[in-house]
């Protein structure tokens, strides 16, 4: 009886452990797939069977760099066996060529049976065209036209411009940032989705780390300062985020920062120049204050403003050194009311730095009335965004941050043109304006 007994025990114990195991592989699955069809869907599909009626799927897509997964459930009929799918509509729910993830389902039957499918990658690509590609480390960059030497000297520019940015500000690049050059418009557009208006030339989104810029082979020069312009915002967006918004810092020096480093050494482009320059001698400069939130909807205000952040934080570098700049990005990021910011590093509120900076270019000082210490209000994200666009019209409105001018077409003669991204509502009607009369004289900018 000794000689059954041991023998039967460990047959009941194997079943006790194998009949889960079992179970799970119940339910089998006999496709599992992923279709790239960008810019309008993206699908995923899958196909399965089981013994008993498959009643529950699931699907769990999880986007790199995003905290968070998403989870859908598609239509289907509950049967032994069954084939569903998920549409992802990118017209409705836009996400750009170059991001990448991972996938999985999961699956139920009446018997209670469950069964997750392994993670499986994708990536959105832009098919439509044959891309060339210089990577390092800290960026990837993809171009179609042109030839070796326009993308390598973009490329080159964008590598200078991270650098430069990585000195000065202490802010580091951990994850590859991708730029997408697009050399038609045609192709540019059918590329951001929906919503973008005519005069766009550029979209950054740091949610994903990748910008988008329709730079023609003839626009080298303007594709260079616009691919820095771009970077700087992305970069800083992406690594310099405080607990009062996406980023929380004044506007002047968010959009001061980005005009900076549009060239080295950094030079102020004349569309800005020019009215810096008048405002000064005629003391009509726009107080520091006021120019700490939206930009002016004015497009004149809204150059001088530019103009204005470019000049502050050139003179925040020559005054206190990269390093206090640095500091004061950490502050920014720690989060708090501005002046005890500007205070804690520079020793100066708002309005002492900007009596100082006044002092530095000759231009008058500015009498500070008393001020009513309020406490700090969360700050607009001056990020980039993918919102769709508002027509411009007599009242303004709110506008999609993140739309960089283009350039007019190289074969007219033009003034030089800004190479700006309208990270606030009111500059965006600036550009607006600004395109619209340019369109006056049959020059039409990208946008």
């Amino acid at each position: 009886m000794q000689r059954w007994l041991i023998p039967t025990l460990a047959l009941f114990v194997f079943a006790a452990f194998a009949f889960p195991a079992r179970a799970e592989g119940v339910i089998a699955v006999t496709a599992n797939k992923f279709t790239n069809n960008f810019p309008t869907r993206l699908l995923f599909q899958i196909a399965a069977r089981s013994p008993a009626r498959i009643s529950k799927i699931a699907l769990t897509v999880q986007v790199d760099g995003q905290t968070s997964s998403s989870r859908y459930l598609p239509e289907f009929t509950p049967d032994v066996q069954v084939d569903t799918s998920y549409e992802w509509n990118i017209q409705r729910n836009y996400v750009p060529p170059g991001v990448s993830g991972q996938f999985w389902w999961m699956l139920q039957d009446d018997a209670g049976n469950q069964l997750q499918t392994p993670k499986q990658n994708f990536r959105v690509e832009d098919s439509a065209q044959t891309w060339q590609k210089l990577a390092n480390n800290k960026l990837a960059f993809y171009w179609y036209a042109g030839g070796d030497g326009f993308g390598r000297g973009l490329f080159d520019r964008a590598v200078e411009a991270i650098s430069y940015l990585e000195k000065d500000t202490g802010v580091t690049v951990d994850q590859q940032v991708q730029i997408w050059i697009y050399g038609n418009r045609a192709d540019f557009f059918r590329a951001l989705g929906p919503g973008a208006r005519d005069w766009t030339g550029g979209r950054a989104l740091p949610e994903y780390g990748i910008i988008l810029i329709n730079v023609e082979p003839g626009a080298l020069e303007w594709g260079k300062a616009a691919t820095a312009h771009e970077l700087t915002h992305i970069i800083i967006h992406e690594r310099i985020r405080g607990p009062l918004g996406s980023i929380s810092m004044p506007q002047w020096m968010d959009e001061g920062l980005a005009v900076y480093y549009e060239t080295i050494p950094n030079k102020l482009d004349g569309q800005f120049s020019g009215p810096l320059k008048r405002a000064i001698d005629s003391n009509t400069l726009l107080s520091l204050r006021s120019i700490s939130g939206n930009f002016p909807s004015n497009g004149n205000d809204a150059s001088l403003a530019y103009g204005e952040g470019f000049s502050v934080v050139d003179f925040i570098i020559r005054r206190y050194g990269a390093s206090k700049l640095a500091q004061l990005l950490q502050a920014f990021k720690a989060g708090g009311d501005f002046d005890d910011i500007f205070k804690q590093v520079l020793n100066v509120d708002t309005d002492g730095l900007e009596n100082l900076w006044r002092k530095d270019i000759g231009a008058k000082p500015r009498e500070v009335a008393p001020r009513v210490r309020v406490a700090p209000s969360p700050m607009p994200t001056f990020g980039l965004s993918t919102d769709p666009f508002v027509a411009p019209s007599p009242t303004p409105q709110a506008v999609a941050l993140n739309a960089t001018p283009a350039p007019a077409p190289a074969s007219e003669p033009r003034a030089p043109e800004p190479i700006v991204i309208s990270c606030g509502n009111a500059f965006a009607f600036a550009a607006l304006a600004f395109f619209g009369a340019m369109r006056a004289r049959n020059y039409f900018g990208r946008g």
